[in-house]
């Protein structure tokens, strides 16, 4: 039985490729936010 590559269509990579992105960026924001709390929390505490 020889092995089937599955060769992806434009439309099926740009769609992988804008939910790679969505993650990418949510990611990035969230870890953004997430440093911006921080140096506030800091500046306020001490």
């Amino acid at each position: 039985m020889a092995a089937h590559i599955h060769e992806m269509t434009d439309d099926e990579f740009e769609g992988r490729l804008r939910i790679l992105l969505r993650i990418v960026s949510a990611c990035t924001l969230g870890l953004g936010s997430f440093a911006a709390g921080l140096l506030i929390g800091a500046f306020v505490l001490f």
